[in-house]
């Protein structure tokens, strides 16, 4: 089950996964325990919507210093909405002097490799395979998951790691939930090419507009690509219903910040 807990000032939501999953570390971090102010308080991690860099920075190193690991552990990727996997095997060069790449999903077999995810409404998704201890980080907004971002991260896996999709675990976490995330028929059209497009949608109170369960949207992809019903876990937290908790760019208007999700291979 996922459950609220707390490390130093850190709140965070984690899933007491069985004992074949304690190769990993991870956290869906809160908005709490930080030091921003204003509409980024307290665990802003991104300054692309007009926070400090300092406060950033210190609340980057607030989460690392709660988990006793090192800021230079956190793989920071610029999201994109887009569907690029960035595949890091032992062979794959990393330097913290290049600039981050632009996509939203990534996977790795490598230990000590925080992979992480900002989010404020869309949906974080984290994979690991316990049998070849592979994970995957995936940011999946409305338009990412209309391009199928998770099949394409679980298929990267599965072809560049040997991974079989039905030992994959999933977390799915806190992301907006259909009782807040009013959507136009532009969004309903490019989840076209979903089978099970009209479980996911359900009509809006006004003409033209649809409530969309994103997180279900993604659960559709994964069983798809053969994982098993019992394997994919999904929090159940609308970041749009609890601002106390989650920054929600919707229910601010747009002006708030990020929370941090991580996912790392002790």
């Amino acid at each position: 089950m996922f459950r609220i807990t707390q490390k130093a000032s850190v709140k965070y939501l984690e899933y007491f996964a069985e004992k074949e999953l304690d190769f990993v570390i991870h956290a869906f971090c809160t908005r709490q325990g930080g030091v921003s102010e204003g509409s980024f308080a307290s665990l802003n991690v991104s300054a692309r919507e007009g926070d400090g860099t300092d406060q950033v920075r210190r609340n980057i190193e607030r989460i690392a210093a709660a988990f006793g690991i090192s800021v230079s552990q956190f793989l920071l990727v610029r999201q994109v909405h887009r569907d690029g996997v960035w595949v890091i095997d032992g062979e794959t060069p990393l330097s913290a002097h290049e600039p981050p790449p632009e996509l939203d999903a990534i996977v790795t077999d490598r230990p000590g490799l925080a992979l992480c995810i900002k989010t404020a409404d869309c949906v974080p998704v984290f994979l690991a395979d316990p049998v070849r201890q592979v994970i995957g980080a995936v940011h999946a907004g409305w338009k990412g998951t209309s391009l199928q971002i998770v099949e394409k991260a679980v298929r990267e896996m599965v072809q560049r790691f040997g991974v079989r999709p039905s030992d994959l675990s999933v977390f799915i976490g806190p992301a907006i939930g259909p009782c807040c995330y009013e959507v136009d028929t532009g969004v309903y059209q490019a989840m076209s090419r979903h089978p099970e497009r009209d479980s996911f949608f359900h009509a809006g109170k006004q003409d033209g507009r649809w409530m969309l369960d994103l997180s279900l949207a993604n659960r559709h992809q994964l069983l798809r690509s053969g994982l098993l019903p019992e394997h994919i876990r999904t929090a159940d937290h609308c970041t749009a219903c609890h601002p106390d908790l989650f920054f929600s760019h919707r229910a601010q208007g747009g002006n708030t910040g990020r929370q941090l999700n991580f996912i790392m291979i002790r």
